[in-house]
């Protein structure tokens, strides 16, 4: 594999890098140049677990609990895929776990989940209802920004 130095973070970037994240971790350049453009670049490669604290020179801990001065970024983690909610149940269930709140994506209003309607989808505190779909298109749950909607099993 062709070294990118855009893909190595450092101290100074470490924040950047996102946990779960699929990496090769080397203390000097030359080790991580040296991985990275090996023909079995892939048994040296690993999953990020933790990012340390700044006051730390090593930053970046491995799955494996080494940690190292540098990261050469393989591949992001794969981020969750979601869908619309199939069922009221399913919808009920996700607003308990979220607190009932929801954020609309465009205003960055939040409003209170207030009823369920298997046709209509939700009743939102502003008077307004709105269907599963537009629900999962415009709001997020607003206690962490996650998807209004079911994750997809693959």
């Amino acid at each position: 594999m062709e070294f990118d130095k855009s893909r190595v973070y450092t101290a100074l970037n470490a924040d950047e890098l996102p946990i779960g994240s699929r990496c090769v971790f080397a203390d000097t350049i030359h080790d991580l140049r040296k991985k990275v453009e090996s023909d079995s670049v892939q048994r040296f490669v690993y999953v990020l677990r933790s990012i340390c604290d700044s006051s730390k020179m090593e930053r970046f801990e491995e799955d494996d609990n080494a940690v190292f001065l540098l990261a050469y970024l393989i591949e992001p983690p794969v981020e969750p895929k979601y869908k619309p909610f199939e069922s009221v149940e399913k919808a009920i269930e996700a607003s308990k776990k979220h607190g009932g709140w929801v954020k609309d994506k465009k205003n960055n209003v939040q409003l209170l989940v207030v009823g369920f309607d298997d046709d209509n989808g939700f009743f939102l505190g502003n008077g307004y209802s709105c269907s599963y779909t537009v629900l999962f298109l415009d709001y997020v749950f607003a206690d962490d920004g996650s998807p209004c909607g079911e994750l997809v099993e693959e």
